[in-house]
């Protein structure tokens, strides 16, 4: 008996030490908030399993390698917290080893408070891997300055940073756009021997990239010995974000040259570049390369094809390569739905619309531009407004400036000027100088001189140094011939030492762009693209071509005009493709600036005469010129 009560109060003791030990630990853990409903379960279980009786177990107590293998197969957080709460109720919760692994997977799973709060009040030293996971955790919340400033501090308390800490610092630096930053952590890379490490070096590249500093990311690359995927596909994303698509193209086939294999991050960022460039030919290729090397398709990849067919015209294509998905998410829908707005086709991109609703699908913010840019390119005011209160009323989405700007531009060729002007001072957002220029663009076309000299004043508060406010308004005065005006604005153009932006277009011939100016002589065909659109111009005047000079903004005579709207740069490209390419191919022509009106009547009859499909993309939508009848049933 005496044997019994001696050992009940010994199992005794031991419990109420180990509870002891449990609340202890319970409050120097107490900033390390788990979610409350599973505290309480844990707590509870904790306690009920220590103050009941304890059989004799036959299980071997679980050791520190036990917990440290377990928190390395964790699935989830809540796998972890279980975890986390069993570790309290042993010996090993105050073991600051095992606590540092705990701190690791709470990082791992995004825990950065959780983590955090191990650091500051537990682990006094944290090794290197702790302050490398944390500083990779703020970068991936997005909470950039506070990553790179870790990163810092680290160094200044004397630990040595590895590759890892300089691949998870560097992407934060890239957040920030911070070359500053960046040169610093390069400085540290090579200070530390990092230099030769491919993936730091990849790092490095990627973020020069994306600051905008081109030149040193091709540097590094070009030094690298061994160039792989990863680097190649780093700096043509640099090359893509500055928009310098020929770049990006040349070195896909600079990839192909040294053997270098591409992957779907690859072909992604070369069919955005065909996008930008109206390249379809080439995008067709790398479609084929696609097919041919069993390349696995993913949602990207279909919805960068789509996107590619649809900005180089071919909207029948992008549609086949949407049908064909097996699997097709929102960004897949909103990509055709998109390109189908940008053709004007309303309709269909408004079918699709509620075809991915029926589908159980959301729509985004994104989404909403492709519908409403499709009404505004057809005067659809009613319908856009219904889409546009639709939106936020049934879809819960916010709008944005992008919205706005469809709105903007819908009312504003419809001719509902004040409309659009009172739109633009009771909207949410503050107004940028674009949005503004879409309803200076339509004052232009309504000829509302006054509207316009209020407008072009808050865009120039916006947005002073852009030659193109200033000409645009100079055209508004010269449409009214207010010639005195007309020398004020190109007085303030020269006086603030403004560049205008040149009018250019290309068309993509047996997989070349070429590019042509206005007046544009320097091709090698020049002598016959002239000769061909004098041809033209005689055979127009034969079927009734009237030249609409009124798109000439100069204050010269009748004859001068004509010859000045007969060179224009998409004249000369769609000369040189009739002249380059075989009866009946279908032409496409990229423009940076909008089509004028006496342009589009030249196009509409080259279509008849010629009997071609010329397809123009201009700074607004699609052109489909055919047998003398545009797409745009002439309102754009």
């Amino acid at each position: 008996m005496m044997i019994g009560t001696v050992g009940s109060l010994d199992v005794l003791g031991t419990n109420v030490r180990m509870l002891s030990s449990y609340i202890k630990c319970m409050l120097l853990l107490k900033p390390i908030r788990l979610r409350t409903r599973q505290i309480s379960q844990y707590a509870s279980a904790a306690s009920q399993e220590l103050s009941a009786p304890k059989a004799v177990s036959t299980t071997p107590p679980k050791g520190l390698n036990f917990y440290i293998s377990t928190l390395q197969t964790c699935a989830s957080v809540d796998q972890l917290h279980k975890l986390h709460a069993e570790i309290l109720k042993t010996h090993f919760s105050r073991n600051v080893f095992l606590l540092t692994r705990l701190a690791h997977a709470y990082l791992k799973f995004g825990c950065l408070n959780i983590g955090e709060r191990f650091v500051v009040s537990i682990i006094k030293n944290p090794p290197l891997f702790l302050w490398n996971e944390r500083i990779k955790c703020y970068a991936r919340k997005g909470r950039y300055r506070e990553s790179v400033d870790l990163y810092y501090e680290m160094v200044r308390s004397g630990y040595k940073p590895n590759a890892f800490t300089f691949t998870f610092v560097l992407p934060a630096c890239a957040g920030l756009k911070s070359v500053k930053d960046c040169r610093r952590v390069h400085t540290d890379v090579l200070w530390f021997g990092c230099e030769y490490n491919e993936f730091v070096i990849t790092a490095l590249i990627d973020v020069y990239g994306k600051c905008g500093d081109l030149s040193s990311a091709r540097q590094l690359f070009d030094e690298m010995p061994v160039k792989k995927t990863a680097s190649c596909n780093a700096l043509m994303a640099g090359f893509v974000l500055d928009e310098k698509f020929d770049d990006a193209l040349s070195l896909f086939n600079e990839m192909k040259k040294l053997g270098i294999p591409s992957d779907t991050i690859t072909m992604v960022r070369v069919l955005q570049s065909c996008a930008s460039l109206g390249a379809l030919q080439q995008g067709r290729w790398v479609h084929e390369q696609i097919i041919r090397t069993q390349m696995v398709v993913n949602v990207q990849l279909s919805s960068a094809l789509i996107n590619m067919y649809a900005r180089c015209g071919s909207i029948e294509e992008a549609h086949h390569v949407f049908e064909e998905m097996p699997k097709k998410d929102l960004i897949a829908w909103t990509s055709i739905i998109c390109g189908y707005g940008m053709h004007g086709l309303a309709h269909l991109s408004e079918s699709l619309f509620l075809r991915m609703v029926s589908h159980g699908l959301r729509p985004d913010a994104i989404t909403f531009v492709g519908v409403l840019s499709g009404f505004s390119h057809n005067g659809m005011v009613e319908k856009g407004w219904y889409y546009f209160k639709k939106m936020s009323d049934e879809f819960n989405v916010k709008p944005v400036l992008e919205h706005y700007s469809c709105m903007v531009d819908m009312l504003g060729r419809a001719g509902r000027l004040n409309e659009a002007e009172n739109l633009l001072k009771h909207i949410t957002v503050k107004p940028d100088s674009m949005i503004w220029g879409g309803l200076l663009t339509a004052c232009k076309i309504h000829k509302n001189v006054e509207m316009a000299e209020r407008v072009v004043s808050k865009i120039l508060e916006l947005d002073p140094t852009n030659a193109g406010w200033h000409v645009l308004m100079s055209n508004i005065y010269a449409t009214c011939e207010k010639w005195d005006q007309v020398a004020k604005m190109w007085g303030k153009i020269k006086d603030l030492k403004l560049e205008k932006q040149p009018g250019w277009s290309s068309i993509e011939v047996t997989g070349q762009i070429h590019t042509f100016l206005v007046f544009d002589q320097s091709h090698v065909m020049s002598k016959e693209i002239y000769s061909y659109l004098k041809y033209v111009k005689e055979r127009m005047k034969v079927e009734g071509y009237v030249p609409e000079t009124s798109v000439v903004f100069e204050k010269v005579d009748e004859e001068t005009k004509e010859e000045m709207v007969f060179c224009h740069s998409e004249r000369l490209a769609i000369a040189f493709g009739i002249l380059s390419t075989l009866d009946g191919d279908v032409l496409r022509v990229m423009k940076n600036l909008r089509v004028c009106v006496d342009c589009h009547n030249v196009i509409k009859f080259i279509s008849r005469i010629e009997c071609r499909e010329i397809i123009v993309r201009d700074a607004k939508r699609f052109h489909c010129f055919k047998d003398g009848v545009c797409s745009c049933g002439d309102y754009w």
